[in-house]
């Protein structure tokens, strides 16, 4: 088997995982990275030599041991005084709701089954209430949105908040996980206790499998305390109740790697409702060209709807970012003559040009059969 295509894109994903994260991103690059160590698995599985063999598989490993030790982000710890030993403790930090963005679904690019699905599930049973209560369907619920990154699972979790006009938390998994015994339940509780205050909230657990996956036999150290959260988080889940001023709490998780959660969060009950949220169609990476590009000054060859058909399979994310390196070429060959300039074929080809899809068709097919499975195996 030619294997030449995905050591290109290894190579292309593990230096990209470097640089972000030398530069401190370390969210994008262990999405980066995690994605090379599989490619590196699948090169050694493939691979005809068995020095080839051997050595992808200690790449990959070596990667994930890499990811689990150092990409995985301890925010700063609030400290008080010990009144007993004079020393500093260290306490979880306080949890607040984002400021609201004032986003809903009219600013979300297509994806209308994602809306539908999210129009029954949680916004009806708020707009009539009698109805909801004749069939026994609460106004809230515990929602796993999946898919590539970059396909807007956080911007529709936003939307979602707006629609209903709820509080809105934000959690980094990674963040939640403290090399402190014990201290990722005390956020988690902090969490639900500072939501259920609100008449309407919405729990956000962005990057979910880095704190929901499949469990091993248990251990010492990082491994030990994620297995540890997990039960918390079953407990928690399995629990919450709305308090006496909460109409509505609804969990929202996200994650790229649906695959390698644990079994026991999707059972019902729990996160049992699963929107595939895929890369957008033409009709929404349209919207999303116009939404940025649009109303600015172009050549009249300059066709948008050409330049959203090649961006056929990108995420939302990276439409709107390349579309900004489109106008920013105008603009900064603007600042150089000293005149506005249009946005001309030739900046739109620059920078489609210099552009990485980090979203490839094994990706999609990968997405595909999980979603019609439930597995990818």
């Amino acid at each position: 088997m030619n294997n030449q295509p995905k050591i290109e894109a290894f190579k292309s994903f593990y230096q990209q995982g470097k640089d972000l994260y030398n530069a401190g991103d370390i969210s994008s690059a262990r999405d980066a990275l995690i994605k090379a160590a599989e490619l590196a698995n699948d090169i050694s599985v493939n691979a005809n030599s068995y020095d080839v063999r051997m050595e992808y598989h200690k790449t990959a490993v070596k990667i994930l041991d890499f990811v689990k030790k150092s990409c995985v982000k301890t925010p700063p710890q609030a400290v008080t005084p010990n009144s007993q030993n004079g020393e500093q403790e260290e306490k979880p930090q306080a949890v607040k709701a984002e400021k609201k963005s004032g986003i809903t679904f009219a600013d979300v690019a297509g994806l209308e089954d994602v809306k539908d699905q999210i129009r029954y599930k949680v916004l009806e049973p708020l707009k009539n209430p009698e109805l909801a209560e004749m069939y026994k369907i609460e106004p809230g619920a515990k929602i796993l949105l999946y898919g590539p990154p970059g396909t807007g699972k956080t911007f529709i979790a936003r939307a979602i908040a707006g629609e209903v006009d709820a509080e809105f938390y934000v959690v980094n998994c990674q963040d939640l996980i403290s090399k402190y015994m014990g201290d990722s339940s005390k956020k988690l509780d902090e969490l639900f206790d500072e939501a259920q205050k609100n008449e309407r909230a919405i729990i956000f657990f962005d990057e979910f499998d880095s704190v929901a996956s499949k469990r091993g036999d248990g251990g010492d150290g990082v491994d030990a305390e994620m297995a540890r959260f997990v039960a918390t988080f079953l407990t928690k889940v399995d629990g919450f109740k709305k308090s006496e001023t909460n109409k509505m709490l609804l969990l929202i998780a996200a994650t790229n790697r649906p695959w390698a959660l644990d079994s026991a969060m999707l059972r019902g009950g729990r996160f049992d409702t699963h929107i595939y949220v895929g890369v957008p169609d033409q009709t929404a990476r349209e919207f999303l060209v116009n939404k940025v590009l649009k109303g600015l000054p172009m050549d009249e060859d300059v066709d948008l709807s050409k330049l959203a058909w090649a961006l056929e399979g990108y995420g939302g994310g990276d439409i709107t970012a390349i579309c900004g390196k489109i106008k920013l070429s105008a603009y900064m060959r603007s600042l150089k003559v000293g005149t506005p300039q249009n946005i001309t074929r030739e900046d739109c080809n620059g920078v489609l040009v210099s552009s990485h899809n980090m979203i490839t068709a094994e990706d999609i097919e990968k997405f595909e059969k999980f979603r019609q499975s439930g597995s990818i195996d």
